[in-house]
């Protein structure tokens, strides 16, 4: 594999980290769900993964073009309405106050059963490593799925830059700070809470979304030390 081919892969990570990060953070809105609806296509490519195990994430892919190919023009209101109800289910703790539903999407409260344990600070700590800091406008916790999503899309960027510039040791540094981001917080609990997604969602696109979380992490698990044996050779 040469540099373009590893290019090609770190971006293809970072894009699926980003929307993954997007799509958590807060409801879909009309402009969102137009520009999916127009680009719905670049989902059915996922179809050719070719890798062992690879059917729920292909089937997650699947499941969002096919709830976004339904969707007519008159059906837009109604689709981003049921989908910011489904949002306030899943990801706002509305429908666990109503005894169905995930209690919030944190890894404070999958690990250690409330928000704002540690683990938050932990997270909080990495983020100033890489001179990020959240938005005042988002009001979440630093150890949301939202956020751990979009550091590792960051780490991801920082990469794909390294590679670019042809600096293969900070290559190598910002693979293995994702593996190790990835080991220390997001696998610990995000594959549960994917889990949880699926479980509890009641649209087609939200349960798309938790196939696609789940065994994207799953894939991450097992490819990234190819990754990095690959960031050796460059």
């Amino acid at each position: 594999m040469d540099k373009s081919d590893l290019a090609v892969l770190l971006k293809g990570r970072e894009s699926l980290y980003s929307f993954l990060s997007r799509i958590c953070e807060r409801e879909v809105d009309e402009q969102l769900l137009r520009d999916l609806i127009s680009r719905r296509d670049m989902f059915l490519r996922y179809k050719f993964i070719i890798e062992p195990n690879a059917d729920e994430i292909i089937e997650g892919f699947i499941d969002l073009y096919n709830y976004l190919a339904r969707l007519k023009e008159e059906n837009i209101d109604k689709a981003i309405l049921e989908l910011a109800v489904d949002y306030a289910n899943l990801f706002l703790g509305v429908g666990y106050a109503h005894g169905k539903g995930i209690a919030h999407p944190s890894e404070s409260v999958y690990i250690k059963g409330y928000l704002y344990s540690n683990l938050s600070e932990k997270v909080f700590e990495e983020y100033l490593e890489e001179g990020l800091v959240k938005s005042p406008d988002f009001k979440e916790p630093e150890d949301h799925i939202a956020l751990e999503l979009h550091f590792m899309a960051h780490l991801c960027r920082k990469a794909i830059v390294s590679l670019e510039s042809g600096r293969s040791q900070d290559l190598l540094k910002y693979l293995k700070k994702q593996k190790a981001f990835m080991l220390e917080h997001l696998l610990r609990w995000a594959p549960k809470l994917a889990e949880d997604i699926i479980e509890n969602a009641n649209t087609l696109f939200y349960r798309a979304i938790g196939k696609i979380l789940k065994e994207f992490l799953r894939m991450e698990e097992k490819s990234i030390d190819e990754f990095i044996e690959l960031a050796k050779k460059q």
